[in-house]
Order: structure tokens, then sequence, then C-alpha cells
């Protein structure tokens, strides 16, 4: 393990690092503040330097984090207070209060800050910090998932239209405290203008918040990735997909039947029978898959996991209330899927969410550790 850290150190130190729902309400059964959890002094590889044709400084800014390992808020405070000309977020729940500070000192400086929010986390009573930037006067937007059901299931934030922030975790009190979460930043510039791009289409079909009965334009298929180019064994994939009816099950699907030696899955919500078969399938040609599911989650494929030799381990939070709410899949050690989408029928068919394929080592590599180890434990 000590070799793989000081590989993924050297890869970070020599490139700028890049890439070349299931049951929402268990997310919501606590929403109140955690007493914090210690965490250790931020770890691991940082984005060294920003390249010289960029206003904005990612500098010293976490390639990821383990909620586990290091504290979210830190980088996400140092990342809006970077931004100069534009920040977008969209987030199915907030609680944090020192990115709220943050966001209104960018407003205050003249940052364009747009935020959506799911619509069951505003209506029909908001929690206090939701509530607090709707009252700011920042521009707040509200919407469900496809044709008015479901849920906006996206955590991800844009910054200058330059830096990517993405991952399982909500800026919320249990993602911060108690939960096993992840958060990665990216800077290539594709799969940051897709995201944008998915911003201004969920924006369209949002609704001023606090204007429930407002026009919106109508739902439409979400934007797709131009230029695919992630290949993995054979296949191509795209850099990025989105929710609802979009292909991301598809997707996962065709790079799990491409594995060739091992596909280790940790999903807080995992009730996709399609991908379950696709796991099946791999099972059988010899693949060795192992899955990390949160312990009270559906999961009902129990019996052929166990005939076919899937292995399946159940793991909690990592404090009182907390859950195991990674959604990410290392397959050959050599492709990482990442984002909010359950694999689910509701992540894929309801939800609005957003999901990554990456081969990058300085990503891979650090999140195959992070499913060892609570694998293992």
């Amino acid at each position: 393990m000590k070799n793989v850290f000081n590989l993924i150190i050297l890869l970070c130190l020599t490139a700028v690092p890049g890439f070349s729902s299931g049951a929402p309400a268990l997310e919501n059964l606590i929403s109140g503040a955690e007493p914090p959890v210690a965490a250790p002094a931020a770890s691991g590889p940082r984005y060294m330097f920003s390249p010289s044709q960029s206003a904005y400084d990612w500098s010293g800014l976490p390639a990821y984090i383990f909620t586990g390992d290091e504290r979210m808020s830190p980088a996400l405070v140092s990342a809006i207070d970077r931004t100069r000309v534009t920040l977008d977020v969209a987030l199915y729940n907030l609680q944090l209060r020192e990115t709220i500070d943050a966001m209104l000192r960018a407003r205050a400086r003249g940052v364009k800050v747009r935020i959506i929010f799911d619509y069951d986390h505003v209506y029909p009573k908001a929690g206090k910090e939701i509530q607090a930037v709707i009252d700011s006067g920042i521009e707040t937007r509200v919407m469900k998932g496809r044709a008015g059901s479901g849920s906006m299931h996206c955590k991800y934030g844009i910054y200058d239209g330059t830096l990517l922030q993405t991952g399982s975790a909500n800026w919320s009190n249990l993602a911060e405290t108690a939960s096993y979460e992840n958060m990665m930043f990216v800077a290539d510039g594709g799969i940051v203008r897709g995201y944008a791009a998915n911003f201004e289409w969920m924006w369209r079909q949002a609704k001023p918040a606090g204007q429930p009965n407002a026009l919106a334009e109508k739902p439409t298929v979400p934007p797709a990735d131009p230029k695919p180019s992630v290949a993995f064994n054979g296949v191509t994939l795209p850099n990025y997909i989105f929710s609802p009816r979009a292909g991301t099950t598809d997707a996962i699907i065709r790079a799990v039947d491409a594995a060739r030696k091992e596909v280790n899955v940790a999903m807080f919500a995992f009730t996709s029978r399609p991908i379950m078969d696709a796991l099946n399938r791999a099972a059988l040609r010899g693949v060795k898959v192992k899955l990390l599911l949160y312990f009270k989650s559906s999961f009902p494929f129990k019996d052929e996991a166990r005939k076919n030799k899937i292995s399946v381990h159940y793991e909690e939070g990592r404090a009182v209330n907390g859950i195991m709410h990674h959604k990410f899949a290392v397959l050959d050690s050599a492709l990482l899927i990442n984002g909010s989408f359950n694999w689910s029928a509701t992540a894929e068919d309801i939800n609005t969410e957003n999901t990554i394929f990456t081969m990058a080592p300085e990503y891979v590599a650090p999140y195959k550790a992070e499913f060892d180890k609570l694998y293992k434990d």
C-alpha cells in the first residue's frame, strides 16, 4: 500500500490532476447536527498548481476527499472563496453554515451565485440553512426529478466554469460528521463544460424558490458527452453521464461486462436488476465481484449473490446515525465510476443524477484503497 501511495504522490507532483436514487428517505433520516468527529489532518494528492491560462487558482485544493479521513468544509469554503465570476451549485441538501457564509462573501464581491435545491428540502418547510440562503437573495431555484416526481439528487459545484466538485457527499452535517462519503475536484475542461450544460438544463426546468406555480421549461433529455473517450478493455465509455433516462445504467453495464479481473462496488442503495444481471455474468466468467453496502438499505439479490460467489459486506456509518453513503465502483483497478447515482431504477428513471467515468490513476488508486479499507473493516 505504501508503494501505491508513493506512486499517487508522484503522479500529482508531475501532472495537473484531471481526467484525459434509490432510497432518498434513508438519506434524510437524520438531519440534525451531530457532535463533530475528530479527523486526521488532510493528506494525499493535491493540485499543485493552476494552469497559466486559467483565472481560477485551484492550488492546494484536494483531488479528492474521504470524510473518514478529513472534513469537507475547509476545501469547499476555500474553493468558494477563490471564485471571481460565477458559482453554480446543485445540492440535494445543505446544512454547512460555513459554506453559506462563503457563498454570501462571493456574492458580495460580485460573483454571480446560483443554487438549485431539491424540492422536498424546500417544501413544505425548508431547513434553517436552506431558508437562510433563500432569504439572502441569492438566486435560488427548486426542482424535483423527471416530470415533477423524484428528486434533484445531485451534489456538485462549478467554480468559475473551471473546476468541478462532485461525489456522494451532500453539504450536510451528517455527511461531514458521521457518514462515509467522498468528494472529488475535477479540472478537466470537457467534463466541467458538460456539468455546466447539465446545470443550465436543470436551471431552465427549476422554479424560483417561493414560486412553486411559476412557469418552467418542460423536461427534456439531459445533455450528453459529445466525445466519449474512456477506453476500458475494448469498450468506449462516456466521461460523464446524467439522469434521468439518459443511459447511465446501460453505461455501467457495459463497463461491468468489460471487466476482466475484479469489480469492487461501494453502494448506498443497490436494487437495479439489470446491473445485478451484469454482475452475475461477471462472476460466472471468473471476475471477482465484491459489494460493500449500507446495512439498512434493501438488497433484493442476496440469494443469487451467494449462489454466484459474489462477496457482500455491510457497513454502517462512521459515527452515531451515520451511513455508508458512497456510490462508486472500481473495476480492474483501472476504472472509477463515481457520482450521485445509486444503482436503482429510481436513479435511472426519475431522479436528476450525475456520474463520472475515469481511468485517471490519481483518482482510481485512492478510491480502490478506500474500498479496500472499508471492505476489510
